[in-house]
């Protein structure tokens, strides 16, 4: 959630490896020592993934503080990351019964995965610990939520997702500031184009969407819709505020605003023209800096980049995506393996660890912080101004992605670029929008 797509390939014989390792249905497993031992399937090491690299550093912090009690075990697995196929891997391994004790999944896959009725339940424990229930800001459960008030998901992250932004080729094209309007976005984007440059990096998918949404929630009733809306699953295209944003998000890829692969579903796609200079700004969450926006990848072009909210449709409008991302789930089922895992999504929620966090992927805490520890912690610059920013902005919503059923995402793929060319209108592109994701296709 999330965050950058991170695709990996699925092996056949992954299933089997956690199927050996995990166990989950045999009863607690204990170490040699007496340990209780909980399998964790997103704490492997990563060269690549500052999220998976932070999570396997947090595992160890954690079997170091908890020794002799708790211990977790990594498994390595090739889904570990966000990607295409986690999915279907971890619906397989709940029909055999033997999902791991601890691991990650996004807003969107839990909604799929809720329907195995295998992962565990945290209601009860946020309710038994006001304290820790309290510490989390409001609405960081809204996205791992079920229907009937079960809590799927103990949140990684809270962040704002605004748009990062080149401030020299701004300045170029006669613009000291970030526009506040749509309108004043579509003439920046006139003039960059005329100039040779792009205004805007997309990949058909993530950050697409991204764009959907600050189009319909910088309008009234537009975040209603993101909340609640998308989850009924009627047709669509009969709220105007959804009309309106995908027919300017289309606009725009007409009239030559955007890179030429702005469909492959592939984050880096949008990412390589804004890393090179040729794009003017990227939508994305603030782990871009740590995945793209390095000095290696990218020298002195973080000197350059500002990072904005959306515009509005009038002056005074802007607003941002505001979601809690990927969280921790359990397929446990054991009562002291569940004790484990509730011990362990306990440490990794405090304030020491959710600043840890900060500092290794950029993203920020799920929980409210002391304000002297978040000086303390020297954390990203861009990213805590956006989210000191968001608390003033008229509107602030959740990614299209966060509440919409499981399918949107592959839906959107493959409906959108027939959609831009001209092969739907708008009507056809968002009933068709509707019905594949509510089927899954």
């Amino acid at each position: 959630m999330g965050t950058t797509r991170r695709t990996v390939a699925v092996t056949a014989s992954a299933a089997a490896l956690l199927t050996a390792v995990a166990g989950c249905g045999s009863g607690t497993d204990t170490s040699a020592t007496g340990e209780v031992v909980v399998t964790c399937a997103t704490c492997q090491e990563s060269p690549t993934d500052p999220f998976l690299q932070y999570n396997y550093e947090a595992a160890q912090r954690f079997n170091e503080q908890f020794a002799g009690e708790y211990q977790v075990e990594t498994i390595e697995n090739p889904n570990a990351g966000s990607g295409d196929d986690r999915l279907q891997y971890y619906q397989r391994l709940a029909l055999a019964d033997d999902l791991p004790d601890v691991f990650q999944l996004n807003s969107g896959e839990i909604k799929a995965m809720e329907q195995t009725g295998r992962l565990h339940d945290f209601a009860p424990s946020l309710e038994a610990d006001a304290d820790w229930a309290d510490s989390f800001y409001d609405q960081a459960f809204d996205a791992l939520t079920g229907p009937d008030g079960q809590v799927w998901a103990i949140p990684q992250q809270r962040d704002a997702i605004g748009i990062y932004y080149n401030k020299e080729l701004l300045e170029a094209a006669g613009y000291d500031d970030f526009p506040a309007t749509w309108d004043e976005f579509e003439d920046l984007a006139a003039e960059l184009k005329s100039q040779g440059k792009i205004a805007v990096a997309l990949d058909g998918d993530w950050a697409t969407k991204l764009m959907w949404a600050n189009l319909i929630g910088t309008q009234p009733g537009g975040a209603e819709f993101l909340g609640e809306g998308i989850v009924d699953l009627e047709d669509w295209g009969d709220d105007p505020a959804v009309v309106q944003a995908t027919e300017r998000l289309r606009d725009w890829h007409t009239e030559g605003y955007v890179n030429a692969d702005a469909f492959s579903g592939d984050f880096q796609n949008a990412a390589a023209p804004y890393l090179t200079e040729e794009a003017a700004t990227v939508p994305n969450g603030p782990w871009f800096v740590k995945t793209n926006l390095s000095a290696e990848a990218a020298p002195g072009l973080y000197e350059k980049t500002g990072y904005a909210p959306a515009p509005g449709w009038t002056d005074g409008g802007q607003g941002t995506v505001v979601v809690s991302g990927a969280g921790w789930v359990s397929g446990a089922t054991d009562e002291r393996e569940l004790e484990a895992v509730e011990v362990f999504v306990k440490f990794m929620s405090s304030q020491d660890e959710v600043l840890t966090q900060a500092q290794a992927t950029g993203a920020n805490p799920p929980v409210r912080v002391d304000a002297a520890a978040v000086q303390a912690a020297d954390l990203e610059p861009l990213a805590t101004g956006l989210i000191e920013q968001a608390t003033d902005l008229e509107y602030a919503y959740p990614h299209a992605r966060v509440h919409g059923p499981a399918g949107l995402d592959t839906s959107w793929k493959n409906l959108w670029p027939a959609y831009v060319k001209g092969d739907l209108d708008t009507d056809e592109f968002l009933e068709r929008l509707t019905v594949d994701s509510a089927s899954g296709q």
